[in-house]
């Protein structure tokens, strides 16, 4: 089915077609991998707290939110230190307002509640893709959440934003709750707009939806964007036209685009080839490019009833394309491999499987001990020259390969019929309900 017959396709994602149920096997199966995955990383936990668990971010949110309090800019000075481009504050002002209650937080107390409001929100992430992907949202998928949170615990960007205390993961779950709304929603793209209105890369999701003609739902994304900037511009007016007039494209305020820790297109260009002016527009055309490459192919997996890995496709150039991204930006990985789990448990698959183990190998972090490994990640492998330019920019190369293997997908289905969602493909649990195609007939899952 080629991509421009939308109006012969039913994404509407109304109620008609069953959701499928996780099969038991998966969800025994999965729930000991989890705990035995939770156990790993307590050990570790309790072995190295203060590397593990510093929340040293969070600590630099604590700081904005009482400098909110007492009525000081959080954009004048670093929050801590003097130095430029080191903990300078690069959230909105209404971000700002949001980590005002950290500021009464202290000692274990906030220790606890950093770690455990991210290790809910993840969990409230993996129920959100899983209703993406068009499971039933019953028992066994909130069986799920834990176990499948405490796996995400071994993949790197989880683990350091969980470490650092970042606000990645309350993004992703806004970004994944919102998409796992219906079409029909008026509140779809409101959570998105939220997402945007703390950090504006999220602001990428309301062009996937602007491309899926869901119109209704960018616009509510916009507006609830610019709800978040009129908050911030009644209570923090000074700091609102300090961001919005320029500090929130300043560079400088992030640091170095050279920054080893700089996981972005922009960071892999300037450590290879320079940040000289002339870099910058090879940068921005190479941004532009992949970003139209994902929209297209994200519509296509759309439109085939495929929402997940085109969300999860969308979540991932955003990271790419980004000024600066630090590997805790990465969250978009965590669907990604729920997606490949979920693929090589439906097709048992070699090749499937192969793919998941090798995502899993990039993005794992804290499991090379298991084999007498001693890297923390793949960042942390010796390695040099044109070695270097592969393994220190993973992530950027994973995401590539992933454009490639949905091109090559996408193309060897034009023409064909369109398929219906991905969960909506596992046979339902009676044979009184039979899963209907979601082409044709008015319905689908989200």
């Amino acid at each position: 089915m080629p991509v421009s017959a939308f109006d012969r396709v039913a994404v509407t994602q109304e109620a008609g077609s069953p959701r499928p149920v996780i099969p038991l096997p998966v969800v025994w199966g999965v729930t000991i991998l989890g705990a035995l995955a939770g156990w790993y990383y307590l050990g570790q936990l309790a072995a190295a707290p203060r590397m593990m668990m510093h929340l040293v971010d969070l600590g630099a949110y604590q700081v904005a939110g009482d400098r909110v309090g007492h009525g000081i800019s959080v954009y004048d000075s670093p929050l801590r230190g003097h130095t430029r481009g080191v903990f300078e504050f690069v959230y909105t002002p209404f971000a700002a307002l949001l980590f005002a209650p950290l500021a009464w937080i202290h000692g274990s107390v906030f220790t606890w509640v950093g770690g455990l409001t991210n290790f809910a929100l993840l969990t409230g992430s993996v129920w959100a893709t899983l209703a993406v992907l068009g499971y039933r949202r019953d028992r066994r998928l909130l069986i799920l959440g834990p176990p499948i949170a405490a796996l995400l615990l071994s993949c790197e960007p989880i683990r350091e934003t969980v470490g650092f205390g970042q606000v990645n993961i309350l993004l992703l779950l806004l970004v994944l709750a919102d998409m796992a709304l219906p079409d029909s929603s008026r509140y779809k793209g409101a959570l998105t707009g939220v997402a945007a209105g703390i950090k504006l890369t999220p602001a990428f999701f309301v062009l996937y939806l602007l491309v899926t003609r869901r119109f209704r739902a960018a616009a509510t994304a916009v507006g609830a964007l610019i709800a978040t900037m009129l908050v911030g511009l009644a209570v923090l007016p000074r700091d609102s036209l300090t961001f919005w007039s320029g500090a929130f494209a300043d560079p400088t305020r992030v640091g170095v685009p050279e920054n080893p820790q700089n996981e972005s297109l922009r960071g892999m260009i300037a450590r290879t080839l320079g940040a000289a002016g002339g870099l910058q527009i090879l940068w921005l055309a190479a941004a532009l490019a992949i970003a139209a490459i994902c929209l297209l192919l994200a519509r296509r997996l759309w439109a085939t009833g495929r929402e997940l890995p085109a969300v999860t496709l969308c979540g991932l150039t955003s990271t790419v394309i980004s000024p600066y991204s630090w590997i805790h930006h990465w969250v978009w990985l965590a669907p990604l491999l729920i997606y490949l789990a979920h693929l090589a448990i439906r097709s048992r698959d070699a090749l499937t499987l192969a793919g998941l183990l090798v995502v899993f190998a990039v993005t794992s972090g804290g499991v090379m001990d298991l084999f007498d490994l001693h890297y923390g990640s793949v960042f942390d492998l010796p390695g040099g020259g044109r070695l270097g330019v592969l393994d220190h920019n993973a992530y950027i190369w994973l995401t590539l390969a992933l454009f490639a293997a949905t091109a090559l997908r996408v193309r060897g289905e034009r023409g064909a019929p369109a398929k219906p969602a991905d969960a909506s493909q596992v046979e339902p649990p009676t044979a009184t309900a039979p899963a209907r195609s979601r082409v044709g007939t008015g319905s689908s899952t989200p």
